[in-house]
């Protein structure tokens, strides 16, 4: 007879343990897994894309003039 079952029942409640009894950390799960790999060739090109818009940005704002911005909020009551 195995000493600790796979299933137990606790009231309606059905209680499951996995075959290995060895305990992991969520880091560990996460490290072990084996993910899909198509952000390889999706996220470099993504980076690209939003570098080039940084760098339009700053050429447009390189053209402005001297300014001064205000930033704030009114509130009501």
């Amino acid at each position: 007879m195995d000493e600790h079952p796979l299933e137990r029942q606790r009231g309606p409640v059905v209680l499951r343990r996995s075959r290995r009894s060895e305990p992991t950390t969520t880091d560990q799960r996460l490290l072990d897994s084996r993910g899909p790999t198509d952000w390889v060739h999706t996220d470099p090109w993504r980076v690209l894309r939003i570098q080039a818009e940084f760098v339009e940005g700053f050429g447009a704002l390189a053209e402005v003039p001297r300014a001064v911005t205000v930033f704030g909020s009114a509130r009501t009551k």
